[in-house]
């Protein structure tokens, strides 16, 4: 494939390392000083590229979906902190028939972490005596917290565990209430990546935790997704993708 980057910081690097390793070609890279220009001014190795992978910023991933869409360029998005925009840009994304996969984590293992949160929280439901609350660590240059993956996994965990039905991220010096999960987060040298799911009670402690060693799984499942994704129409995650492999 002919693949184009959004964002050539240190994830990108990987990607552009891993998809070499796998036969791909890369068609052009953009950062944030050198940004994707807009529609009338993009290069035919651009246009007629095989996909596109962005891990940028949120405001440069509204930009990208908007300007290759209607392109047809399949976008593989693993930036995060664009949550709150996801519903508009799908709409955008089905309206002109174009292709996007998006995950907060392209960690295979991240995904395995999903669904055994999933299925602990349906068992955790029946035990009232298990409180839960989610932690995780970083690198001290990630700008969002928590994490994509830390809210993506908060949902598994209220979507199962009835008695919390909502996130917190911040206390402001007052006590948890009942029905609220907290998500926290810490900030700290070159950490990778690392998710632990706690289920607490008087008797005992159930941990589940997803620990990225570096972020080369990241890159690989990142151009696996773009694999994947070449040839379809349509809006989709890594769920998808895990499932349907």
């Amino acid at each position: 494939m002919k693949i184009v980057l959004l964002g050539y910081g240190r994830m990108g690097q990987d990607i552009e390392k891993v998809a070499v390793e796998r036969g791909h070609a890369i068609a052009a890279r953009f950062t944030i000083d050198d940004p994707l220009p807009e529609l009338t001014k993009l290069s035919p190795e651009v246009k007629s590229a095989d996909c596109a992978i962005d891990f940028s910023s949120p405001d440069a991933t509204a930009h990208h979906i908007h300007t290759l869409g209607p392109l047809h360029v399949p976008l593989v998005v693993g930036t995060t902190g664009w949550n709150d925009q996801l519903a508009s840009h799908v709409k955008f994304i089905r309206e002109c028939g174009g292709t996007l996969l998006h995950a907060s984590n392209f960690s295979v293992g991240a995904y395995i972490l999903f669904h055994l949160a999933a299925e602990a929280s349906k068992l955790v439901d029946r035990f009232p005596e298990y409180d839960a609350a989610i932690h995780e660590t970083h690198h001290r240059l990630k700008k969002d917290a928590p994490s994509g993956t830390a809210l993506h996994l908060a949902k598994k965990v209220l979507m199962a565990l009835k008695r919390k039905t909502e996130i917190v991220t911040s206390l402001n010096n007052r006590a948890i209430e009942p029905h609220e999960l907290l998500v926290s987060s810490s900030r700290i040298g070159s950490v990778a990546g690392t998710h632990t799911l706690t289920f607490e009670s008087d008797a005992d402690a159930i941990e589940i935790t997803h620990t990225a060693h570096t972020r080369r799984g990241f890159a690989l499942g990142a151009v696996a997704g773009a694999e994947w994704v070449r040839g379809k129409t349509g809006v989709f995650t890594i769920e998808d993708f895990v499932l349907n492999k």
